[in-house]
């Protein structure tokens, strides 16, 4: 027998052969895949979870589900309505509350203060346009404020005074009717008024409480 002869037999004889089984079959590759997916989604699973932990609370965390959506978790609970309210009441009255003027600022207090006749003429409206009265010249301390006014009340005519002390500053004795209150900033206001000469009525002196009580909140 010739080479190409016992060649040719060992192809007819390996073509005989059956071959062996494949190792991986169409159901082993499908579990496969699926273990490998499995392993996979457990490890982000696994990081968003550790993720969140770290962040804390507030955080919003978009984790997979097993149909490829993200589920938002959000940690922080949206306010009740009531208490939204309560806290919008409370902003609004410290904004319409008026903020105390307080002490002056000046080296000698002024007696004609700007300031003081403004507030002065919100509470008391009667007053406003009326001619400043004449006042002293001396140096008064400079956390004081005054205003000398002569007014009309109803045809009574005379002088009404507003004081303002600063802290720790004691009120003097006035002449004629006057109301003593302390104020926001810790001060005292003095609200006096006398008529045009001995024994005449004076101007507001029904008034000078109130009018004390309406200016303490705002010097």
């Amino acid at each position: 027998m010739t080479d190409d002869d016992r060649l040719a037999a060992l192809f007819s004889q390996a073509a005989a052969e059956t071959p062996p089984p494949p190792r991986f079959d169409h159901d082993r590759v499908v579990a496969t895949s699926r273990r490998i997916t499995a392993r996979r989604r457990s490890a982000v699973l696994g990081g968003a979870m550790a993720l969140l932990v770290v962040t804390g609370v507030g955080v919003a965390v978009g984790l997979p589900r097993p149909g490829g959506d993200a589920v938002s978790s959000a940690a922080a609970p949206a306010a009740a309505p009531e208490a939204a309210a309560e806290a919008g009441a409370a902003a609004d009255a410290v904004r319409a509350a008026p903020v105390p003027l307080g002490p002056g600022t000046t080296e000698c207090a002024q007696r004609q203060d700007p300031q003081l006749r403004a507030v002065l003429e919100e509470v008391l409206p009667e007053v406003a346009g009326a001619v400043e009265a004449a006042v002293t010249t001396d140096c008064r301390p400079g956390g004081e404020r005054g205003v000398s006014l002569e007014v009309s009340d109803g045809g009574t005519a005379g002088l009404l005074t507003v004081e303002y002390l600063p802290p720790g500053e004691p009120a003097g004795p006035t002449s004629g009717p006057s109301a003593v209150a302390a104020t926001a900033s810790g001060g005292t206001v003095v609200v006096g008024s006398r008529g045009e000469g001995p024994g005449t009525p004076a101007p507001f002196a029904d008034r000078l409480d109130a009018t004390a009580a309406d200016l303490a909140p705002r010097l």
